[in-house]
């Protein structure tokens, strides 16, 4: 895979992390049971193309297992809010929480590998920081949150990962 081609992954990913994210904040939500279904179809669409593209792009990662998992982790996420009403609202959150400490993680490589590929490679450390904390607010500190708050944290989660994307390929492209 040629580093142009990666680069059009990363502004793929950008765009349609800016637009789910912006989806799940901005669609109207009249009960939980809508904003479930509106978290629903972003956790399915955005952990099935984190899978596909973690293994299509595997040359540039050498963490792409750890991309794959949290792919995995929202599907099935995903599947866990279609089924509201029969699952216990702690497997959601326990998840959500998993997939931002991971996402952390996978942030934190992705940053250190790519730093001599990608401009502004230095942005998704502060990134990744955001998301540790998210992770441990979200296992920890609001156990028993309401399903809203962790929607609006996946959300700004998804465009503050889009922006740092979109930044990255938009310098990168500048600097050819």
């Amino acid at each position: 895979m040629t580093e142009s081609r990666f680069l059009s992954y990363v502004l793929t990913e950008s765009v349609l992390l800016l637009s789910l994210g912006l989806g799940m904040l901005i669609l109207p939500k009249v009960s939980v049971v809508s904003f479930g279904y509106v978290m629903f179809v972003a956790f399915l669409i955005y952990g099935g193309f984190k899978c596909i593209s973690a293994i299509l792009t595997r040359n540039f990662s050498r963490h792409f297992i750890l991309d794959v998992i949290l792919g995995i982790i929202l599907f099935l996420n995903g599947v866990l809010l279609f089924f509201l009403n029969i699952v216990d609202m702690m497997w959601i959150i326990g998840l959500t929480g998993i997939y931002f400490i991971l996402k952390s993680i996978s942030a934190f490589s992705f940053t250190i590998q790519t730093r001599k590929t990608l401009n502004f490679w230095w942005m998704c450390i502060f990134l990744s920081i955001i998301e540790l904390i998210f992770g441990i607010a979200t296992i920890i500190v609001f156990p028993s949150a309401a399903l809203w708050l962790i929607g609006v944290l996946t959300g700004l989660d998804f465009i503050l990962t889009g922006v740092v994307l979109m930044n990255m390929y938009i310098s990168t492209e500048y600097m050819r």
